[in-house]
């Protein structure tokens, strides 16, 4: 049966940490109880094994007195004939025996054993001689007890080399612990390491989730869905902000259609101003003297610019509609479409007294003839716009490693490099502004953006240092290798 993951998946990071806290932290203190233990044992078994040993030796020491004893006890017997003498040698053979019961009790087995085995047989049948036949004299007697002594003797050595073993299996031990511990911890290194790493990411991946959802809504890319994995507390972040993105949607789309209305209804009243200028600037209703003339002229210079800010709203009002904006393309004479925008600005930069320098390679290329055209139109309309009385403005357009290059500079008050990454963002505003009455609405550098987008290019500001001016570099891939 398969169980859903999402079953154990934790309610919080805080108890994601404490989970992968504790599955780092267990194997950690498993090997530490454990080796508490080993170590704990060790101490144990060193400490029976010392006391084993010293009690061996002791016990082997002592049945070498004993031995003496009795033998000097059995010897005055059998000259004196002394029943003293021969109870003080029945109650050395009495401590003979507990101390070689003792010994046998330890369970030290092998050789040790029947050397003791041997030496209480060997005993217990020279005590039942001399209390049955005695002996007659007491040099008959020394060969056996000189034959005990050296058994003792023999077993005491057996204790000094039990201690030398013992010695040599505690080492063993030891050793054989601190390379168990040695590899656990080799082996806990990479585990703890790649633990932590899987947690690591575990909890880093829903972070860079949600900062990419954020990004996103920050940098106008609504149109993809939140999604974030991991805890549940990240995940429900993830939800509020996915409503957050609906939401800015929502509001987007309100916005965009407050602008077409209003822009739809600003036309009507513009076109009959703008026709009634024109029958005034034409004479049509009666002769006109100098000045009202001029004033007719300014009144119809400020129509075409209302008339070129209401497009650009119906612009950035279609192209914030549609993810990417149709192309209607044919192939254009790229230096025509330009000369067109530049006469059609030819009026203002002559009431300026810009001067105008251009550097034209014949081109043509295959574009929206349109949108292009409204590029052009904005970038000089900024320049214009920007450009002090007397200023001056270049316009180059060259053909640049198989792509079209168009450059547009000017002598004013230039871009500080604080707006530089925010110049093209819809309806903002940069830091300099132009000291003239008539505000551009911040949106066409922005449309510009989103037009040469659509045909595969960039549009970038060029840093031209202090003073120098703004340059705007629009650069196309060129379809077609025809001049014009």
């Amino acid at each position: 049966m398969i169980v859903s993951f999402q079953r154990f998946r934790p309610r919080s990071t805080r108890r994601v940490i404490l989970y992968g806290f504790a599955l780092v932290a267990l194997p950690l203190i498993a090997a530490l109880v454990y080796a508490a233990m080993r170590v704990d044992h060790l101490a144990e078994q060193s400490q029976s094994a010392v006391h084993q040993a010293a009690q061996a030796i002791h016990n082997s020491q002592l049945l070498g007195e004993q031995i003496k004893a009795m033998e000097r006890a059995a010897r005055q017997y059998v000259v004196l004939k002394d029943d003293n003498l021969l109870k003080a040698y029945r109650q050395s053979h009495a401590e003979f025996r507990v101390t070689a019961r003792n010994l046998s009790i330890m369970s030290l087995g092998g050789v040790y054993q029947q050397r003791i085995n041997y030496l209480v047989e060997a005993e217990k049948e020279l005590f039942g001689q001399l209390g049955k036949k005695g002996y007659d004299s007491s040099e008959a007697l020394a060969p056996r007890f000189r034959e005990l002594a050296n058994m003792a003797t023999g077993i005491q050595a057996d204790s000094n080399r039990l201690i030398e073993q013992e010695v040599a299996a505690m080492r063993r031990t030891a050793t054989n612990a601190q390379q168990f511990l040695f590899w656990v911890t080799v082996a806990l290194v990479p585990f703890t390491l790649i633990t932590a790493g899987l947690y690591t990411l575990f909890i880093s991946r829903s972070i860079r989730q949600i900062e990419q959802a954020i990004e996103n809504l920050g940098s106008s890319k609504a149109e993809r869905v939140v999604e974030v994995s991991g805890p549940r507390d990240l995940q429900h972040l993830g939800a509020r902000l996915e409503w957050l993105r609906k939401r800015l949607m929502e509001v987007d789309q309100e916005k965009t259609r407050f602008l077409r209305h209003v822009s739809h209804e600003l036309k009507t009243p513009l076109t009959a101003m703008r026709e009634s200028a024109e029958l005034l600037r034409d004479r049509v209703v009666g002769p006109l003297n100098s000045e009202q003339t001029e004033i007719i002229d300014i009144l119809r210079s400020n129509t075409f610019k209302l008339q070129k800010l209401i497009e650009n709203l119906l612009n950035f009002s279609t192209t914030t509609q549609a993810s990417s904006p149709r192309l209607k393309t044919r192939e254009v004479d790229m230096k025509v479409l330009m000369e067109e925008v530049i006469r059609d600005h030819r009026p203002t930069i002559k009431a300026k007294a810009v001067r105008l320098v251009t550097q034209l390679q014949p081109l043509r290329n295959k574009v929206d003839e349109d949108k292009i055209r409204t590029v052009m139109d904005n970038l000089l309309s900024n320049a214009v716009k920007f450009t002090p009385v007397g200023g001056c403005i270049w316009i180059d357009m060259k053909k640049e490693q198989g792509r079209l290059v168009l450059d547009v500079r000017d002598n004013g008050p230039g871009i500080d490099s604080r707006d530089r990454k925010n110049i093209f963002e819809a309806f903002y505003q940069g830091r300099r502004q132009t000291d003239s009455h008539i505000k551009g609405s911040g949106l066409g550098l922005s449309i510009s953006r989103e037009y040469v987008s659509a045909h595969y290019g960039s549009i970038a500001v060029i840093d031209t240092g202090r003073g120098g001016g703004a340059h705007i570099r629009v650069v196309l891939p060129l379809t077609t290798n025809s001049r014009a």
